[in-house]
């Protein structure tokens, strides 16, 4: 029997998590949200983790922290929020042998191989086996505070699993025909950019602007979802459109043919905005076949990313992280 403690760090919400290994599978004990602004340093975090959990340090043989942006060996910073976080000594002086820190939507890609995984939903046709090509790697994308992307690749040979992390959600994002280009006129001008990447428009404050150019309404995304994200609006129509296309260029860029997990908060709470016609039509409107081949998932539990942080403490435990 072991313990991993893990903390999943978004701009908005920090969400800790105590497991537990039982003959090296995982069991969720324990999971508490937090505000992320009531998190001002690693410290803090660590007597949040250590509070929230009730826990002590000598109980754990494993600590990952999740960050929502740039990872740098033991150390992370948010990049909608001005938390960083410094594993480098701060776990070892309080007896905790083991520390990572990896980027969140790397946690999101470790959870596809979890329970959490096998239980999504999923939004795609059924594939007939024979049609299916299976490399074993798995995509991962979620838009909510901001928009993250990630790849899983699995070595079929040993089992061993790399993620790999991206900064997709800062490319430029892709707009079609004359109503969205002039969108994205309006999107320059609102956030004061040459180029409008795929964060401004697939995120919660994406999700306002579009509101507001559509219905003239200035809303925050939460109220936003109840009032056009179920039920048949424009801001509907265009932000499953745009997130299908997201999809698809995700699933053409990484050759993800195990499968790809939509995450993140907007879907769970909202999940019309990829499971509606509009988002199906838009996927599916590419001449590559391989999109119709690959498996698309909606990960409906919100503490994902506690789970895959776990399964890389899992690994680190293992010696393969």
């Amino acid at each position: 029997m072991g313990c991993i403690l893990v903390a999943d760090i978004g701009g908005t919400n920090c969400r800790l998590a105590r497991f537990s290994l039982d003959d090296g599978s995982l069991a969720l004990d324990r999971a508490v949200w937090i505000s992320t602004k009531d998190v001002a340093d690693t410290q803090t975090l660590l007597a949040a983790m250590f509070r929230e959990l009730d826990t002590i340090p000598a109980m754990a043989d494993a600590l990952v922290a999740a960050v929502a942006g740039s990872v740098a060996g033991h150390r992370g910073k948010l990049t909608n929020a001005a938390l960083q976080v410094d594993l480098t000594d701060a776990a070892a002086r309080q007896g905790i042998a083991r520390a990572l820190v990896i980027n969140d939507f790397a946690a999101q890609a470790y959870a596809c191989v979890t329970e959490i995984g096998r239980k999504a939903r999923r939004i795609t046709p059924r594939i007939p086996p024979k049609q299916r090509k299976n490399t074993g790697h798995c995509g991962v994308i979620g838009a909510g505070t901001g928009l993250g992307m990630a790849l899983l690749l699995r070595d079929k040979r040993h089992g061993a699993l790399t993620p790999v992390s991206s900064e997709g959600g800062h490319a430029g994002f892709p707009f079609v025909g004359e109503e969205e280009h002039a969108f994205h006129e309006f999107v320059r001008r609102e956030r004061g950019c040459d180029f409008a990447r795929a964060e401004d428009i697939l995120s919660g404050r994406g999700l306002a602007l579009l509101h507001r150019y559509l219905a003239g309404e200035s809303l925050g995304a939460r109220e936003i979802g109840k009032r056009a994200l179920r039920s048949d609006t424009p801001t509907l129509r265009w932000f499953s459109r745009f997130y299908a296309r997201a999809c698809r260029n995700w699933i053409l860029t990484t050759l993800c043919t195990e499968g790809l997990w939509i995450a993140g908060g907007i879907a769970a709470g909202d999940p019309l905005c990829v499971t509606s016609g509009y988002f199906l039509r838009e996927l599916y409107a590419s001449e590559q076949t391989l999109i119709s081949e690959v498996p698309v998932y909606l990960i409906e539990d919100r503490n994902s990313g506690l789970w895959g942080a776990a399964r890389a403490g899992l690994d680190l435990l293992e010696g393969s992280a």
